[in-house]
């Protein structure tokens, strides 16, 4: 099989820590080439893929140089690239990301609408390569959208999409009228889209349902696959040790301080319970001062991925926490974020605390895998059930555990995407 992926980031799993396309194929039977839009050099497992590389800065010089046009055969990957993260990338201007979000997305799609692709060696790397199909996971754009269709022009090959996030759903929450222009401009390209896929994967049943409704696009899910913990004898902590490890933001800083609050109120006669949060992102003194309180709550900085897994097995609780704040519930409500599954396959028992229609808190319950909270004000009685009672933790982490083995697993999960590929190429 040929496999061409498009996405908007660089395979970089230095950059990206928990990369999907390494998680899914990593030991993939067949050829790979790979057009993507980002600064920056690949980093991956995959050996012998070929890439294009097109990127915001040379979408945006091919509006302003005459004769010039955007997009390279990416060769020499050199150990100094791969560390570039984007500095060029407008996406990663944070001055202008904070106070000018909408305008510089609106900006943004503009060029990537208008910016001249080096069509000549496009079309070169796609015929040559001829792919015997084309994956693209992505959150969908404009820029993503064009994409997609220009190289599915050349090659002439099916196409299967993947998102994870709420990109055509108005249920979403803004002041700004930029914000709904931008919204309205992307759904309008996303419908016209849709024909042109065989398969369109998501992360929850949610947006599979909504899609299949909406579209009539075969929709099917598919999730983050990994290694089945091994079963391990484990005494719980005393005191019962929580871990979170992750971002902090969408407002995730703000239920992680809720539940230091909570603990507070818990270890007022004697610590029963702590939280240890292990984030590379930086902390304002406010957030500082809320989650890190020498007590029952502590920053402990980053941890590299591989030592993740050890800090994971010395504890008792693996910790998924979401906003609850309208515009972040809304923005997040059909995302399943990959840090469940490294969760689930701890070692520990996996606690989420999310809005009830959150997709990632719907899937742990109907699976029964995870202690499921879906509002801050029963925080404080939860917690206090299993400081009360620890002998639930490892009654959960034996569900979280048989979650994993059932639906997860690397080699079923790699099986269901690969023969769903075959399937789609068979039947064009």
């Amino acid at each position: 099989m040929k496999l061409l992926l498009i996405t908007d980031e660089v395979w970089n799993d230095r950059l990206h820590g928990n990369n999907v396309l390494t998680n899914w194929l990593s030991g993939f039977d067949g050829e790979i080439a790979h057009i993507y839009c980002a600064p920056g050099l690949p980093n991956n497992p995959s050996k012998g893929t070929k890439y294009f590389r097109f990127t915001d800065g040379g979408m945006l010089k091919s509006l302003l140089k005459r004769g010039y046009r955007d997009g390279m055969c990416v060769t020499e990957l050199e150990e100094e690239e791969t560390q570039v993260a984007g500095t060029t990338d407008m996406t990663n201007i944070g001055f202008l990301r904070r106070y000018m979000g909408n305008t510089l997305r609106l900006f943004k799609s503009v060029v990537w609408r208008l910016g001249k692709y080096n069509t000549k060696e496009l079309e070169k790397f796609v015929t040559e390569f001829a792919p015997d199909i084309i994956f693209a996971p992505r959150f969908a754009t404009t820029k993503m959208l064009r994409l997609e269709r220009t190289v599915q022009d050349i090659a002439g090959c099916p196409m299967v999409a993947f998102t994870g996030d709420n990109e055509y759903s108005l249920r979403k929450f803004s002041f700004s009228p930029i914000f709904w222009l931008n919204e309205l401009i992307l759904r309008r390209s996303i419908r016209k889209m849709m024909p042109r896929y065989r398969m369109y994967y998501t992360l929850s049943l949610e947006q599979k349902e909504e899609y299949e409704k909406r579209f009539g696009v075969r929709t099917e899910v598919i999730h983050k696959c990994g290694e089945v913990p091994t079963e391990i004898e484990k005494t719980v902590n005393d005191p019962i040790r929580i871990v979170y490890a992750g971002k902090l933001y969408c407002g995730r800083w703000k239920t992680l301080a809720a539940i230091g609050k909570a603990l507070d109120t818990i270890n007022a006669d004697g610590v029963k319970m702590i939280l240890d949060i292990y984030t590379r992102d930086a902390v304002s003194d406010k957030q500082k001062k809320l989650l890190d309180d020498g007590k029952s709550i502590f920053l402990r900085g980053a941890a590299k991925p591989e030592d993740i897994l050890g800090i994971y097995q010395k504890s008792d609780i693996a910790l998924h926490v979401e906003s609850f704040d309208l515009k972040h519930r809304l923005a997040t409500r059909v995302s399943f974020s990959t840090k469940i599954i490294d969760c689930l396959a701890s070692s520990c028992a996996v606690m989420a605390i999310a809005w009830r229609e959150h997709s990632g808190l719907t899937y742990l319950e109907r699976e029964d895998a995870a202690i499921c909270i879906s509002s801050v004000s029963e925080l404080a009685e939860k917690l206090k059930e299993i400081a009360d009672h620890p002998d639930k933790i490892d009654e959960y982490r034996k569900k979280a555990s048989a979650c994993m083995e059932r639906n997860h697993q690397r080699t079923e999960v790699q099986k269901k995407l690969y023969q769903s590929f075959e399937d789609i190429i068979s039947n064009q």
